[in-house]
């Protein structure tokens, strides 16, 4: 089953004018429930423009989006309760923090929703957990942490909301690889206990191959493929021509394929790699 359907989305900034520039073009696509979906696509490629239509933050020109067999535009006036559903994380989403405390920051959209204090320490508590906030730390100034520890500070923020699906651009922009790991691991884990739904932008591929179970894949605001990881990474000259790259451990099983040793076309992670290699050498023991 579906959270989210898009059908037929079209949209153009600058309309009317000179300087009118096609984002979405016909654009059609389900976002699976309990599942972690990746959207790629290079600068411009219209996957940020696409992800803000997911709960209403921009209405396209024509097309529909339909959460819970509803077209979210057939009522305007209750557009605000889509946002309820689908949390959305725009990129460097620390800059938004403002309250005098962690505890606080995380507990404002709780709190907006009219909420018992009960139930917002719970949630507070809850979402401090997935995004490895330590109790400590809940009740220092949020501009004391570091850049990381900000970061997951609003994610936890819209975590506490509860929504059905959440939407995360860039989640892991400009941190360093341990940061990165954190993070994503922290929302793999939200996606894995809490049984909600999960939607990234992501420029790396390695995370994307890591930590999601679909991708899609977006181009001169088409979408141009969707499916699971190992179906999408194995199209890799396709993603090439579409200014995109391919995990760089498929690069690698590539390399080895075309010296003559066989794997499999469909390996995107370390692990895949290591276990093909391995029976691949005992395949040819055997065959001595």
């Amino acid at each position: 089953m579906s959270c989210i359907e898009l059908k037929d989305i079209r949209y153009s900034y600058g309309k009317k004018t000179p300087y009118e520039v096609c984002a979405l073009d016909g654009v059609t696509l389900s976002i699976k429930e309990n599942c972690i979906t990746g959207i790629i696509g290079h600068t411009g490629s219209g996957k940020s423009t696409l992800i803000q239509m997911f709960n209403g933050l921009m209405k396209p020109d024509s097309g529909e989006v339909i959460i819970d067999g509803e077209n979210i535009w057939d009522k305007p006036k209750e557009i605000g309760k889509i946002r309820y559903k689908v949390g959305m994380v725009m990129q460097y989403p620390e800059y938004q923090l403002f309250a005098e405390t962690v505890k606080e920051d995380i507990a404002y959209g709780p709190r907006n929703m009219g909420l018992s204090d009960e139930e917002i320490e719970h949630r507070v508590s809850k979402s401090a957990h997935f995004c490895g906030i330590p109790e400590d730390v809940l009740s220092k100034s949020p501009f004391d942490l570091s850049g990381g520890q900000k970061r997951r500070v609003a994610l936890a923020g819209v975590m506490a909301m509860d929504p059905d699906i959440l939407v995360l651009d860039e989640p892991a922009a400009g941190l360093d690889p341990r940061g990165r790991r954190e993070i994503l691991g922290g929302i793999r884990r939200y996606r894995y206990e809490s049984g909600k739904s999960v939607v990234i932008v992501s420029h790396s591929m390695e995370d994307m191959a890591m930590y999601c179970d679909r991708i899609a894949v977006m181009s001169h605001g088409k979408l141009i493929m969707d499916g699971d990881c190992a179906r999408v990474f194995s199209q890799r000259e396709a993603l090439l021509a579409a200014g995109l790259d391919v995990p760089e451990i498929s690069n690698i099983v590539h390399s080895l394929r075309e010296k003559g040793i066989f794997l499999p076309d469909d390996i995107y992670i370390v692990d895949g790699a290591v276990d093909a290699i391995v029976n691949y050498v005992r395949g040819n023991k055997n065959g001595i």
